[in-house]
């Protein structure tokens, strides 16, 4: 029993990243409608006792990208291993199905800084406007500046053009990352009333790679 289980295990695991490979590089996207029935083998593998196991099943799950997967991974946000917790939360956010923003938006205040980049990276993705107000903030009240990076990050994802100020008072702030994906959102917003700020930060900054995403916003925004 135990041999044929395994067996059983290899056999999915196997299609399944042949799955995962083909979404990672867009093969048979058009053709990919309906979910393998492999896929809910799959999905209870998130409960297995082996945490690597854990990881790996939800970050495949991700790249496979079906919301058939979504309460399961929603269930990981709870996982007593972080790096599962980080994982389905990066996995919500390729699915991009909206039943995760409140359980997402929900983890949030009790997570290790390192899931919140990851929660606030998913909740833009995921594209709902009720993302918006933890996304700014965590801009504007994180502590962690790889976390406030990611809301900024989150915020560009998002499109909202209400996060424009905020996004330009990011402009300011201490953490280079922060500044630099600043400037990414407002070059995906497109927003003419940044020019100024992105300017200055485009003349000034003190590390090249903030000045450069800088100019390329403002590349964006004049093109318009």
């Amino acid at each position: 029993m135990a041999a044929s289980l395994f067996i059983r295990k290899v056999k999915v695991l196997r299609s399944v990243a042949c799955l995962a490979l083909a979404a990672a590089f867009g093969a048979g996207a058009a053709e990919k409608k309906e979910p393998p029935q492999d896929i809910y083998y799959l999905i209870e593998l998130l409960e297995s006792p082996d945490v690597q196991e854990r990881r790996s099943t939800a970050q495949t799950l991700g790249v496979m990208g079906f919301d058939v997967a979504t309460p399961a991974l929603v269930a990981a946000l709870d996982d007593n291993d972080a790096k599962v917790q980080l994982l389905a939360a990066e996995a919500l956010g390729r699915i991009g199905d909206k039943r995760a923003v409140e359980p997402l938006i929900e983890k949030l205040p009790y997570a290790e800084a390192n899931v919140r980049r990851f929660i606030l990276g998913a909740l833009g993705k995921i594209g709902d406007e009720r993302a918006l107000a933890p996304l700014m903030e965590a801009l504007a009240n994180e502590s962690e500046g790889d976390v406030r990076a990611s809301a900024a990050y989150g915020l560009g994802e998002l499109g909202n053009a209400a996060a424009t100020d905020a996004l330009i008072a990011a402009l300011g702030d201490d953490y280079e990352w922060v500044r630099y994906e600043a400037c990414g959102a407002l070059r995906k917003l497109k927003a003419y009333g940044a020019r100024a700020a992105l300017s200055r930060v485009a003349a000034s900054d003190e590390y090249e790679q903030v000045r450069k995403a800088a100019a390329k916003a403002l590349e964006v925004i004049s093109g318009d």
